[in-house]
């Protein structure tokens, strides 16, 4: 088992850095979905009027049911993400554990309250009996992505970008200290 695991590790590490990029890409797409939960659901719950301006028919409502989905891959790529980081001991190890827990709340939320059953229960037209706190409370873990999504980007650009001038950097000074 442990030797499964171990390889499934390596796997992991040798494409870690294309494994980033498709977590950062996958979990990004999930703004649509906030985009939605909070023009749609959350402003309209407020206000009484949504301030979704986009149709919900057509290609727009098929755009975002395949987002919807593609939140399982997103989650099984930021998940194996931050359990790597974690299994290597990487600085930041607590960090990552954070960030690995709000995205393992997020699977939880899959399997506990859709959003289309607090979408119902907000307009009245749940056949499920919930409280609104509840609805609430499954609103607000949809929002956990968000420091994930940041933490993804910093890594996926800002971090990266400083390592490469700092190679750069390094380069130039033997290069330098060769000729001089």
């Amino acid at each position: 088992m442990f030797a499964a695991v171990h390889n499934l590790a390596r796997f992991w590490q040798r494409y870690e850095n294309l494994n980033l990029k498709v977590a950062f890409f996958l979990v990004s797409l999930q703004l649509i979905h906030l985009y939605w939960l909070t023009a749609d659901v959350v402003v309209k719950r407020i206000t009484g009027e949504s301030a979704f301006v986009l149709s919900q028919s057509g290609p727009v409502l098929l755009l975002f049911v395949v987002i919807d989905y593609i939140e399982i891959p997103a989650l099984i790529t930021g998940l194996a993400y931050y359990s790597l980081s974690i299994y290597n001991h990487r600085k930041g190890s607590a960090k990552n554990a954070l960030f690995l827990a709000m995205l393992a709340v997020q699977v939880f939320h899959i399997f506990w309250l859709t959003d289309e059953v607090v979408y119902d229960v907000f307009s009245g037209s749940s056949a499920i009996e919930i409280p609104y706190y509840a609805a609430w409370i499954a609103i607000l873990i949809d929002y956990l992505e968000l420091p994930v999504i940041a933490d993804l980007f910093y890594r996926t650009f800002i971090k990266r970008e400083r390592e490469n001038q700092g190679k750069l950097g390094e380069w130039k000074s033997s290069l330098y200290k060769t000729r001089y």
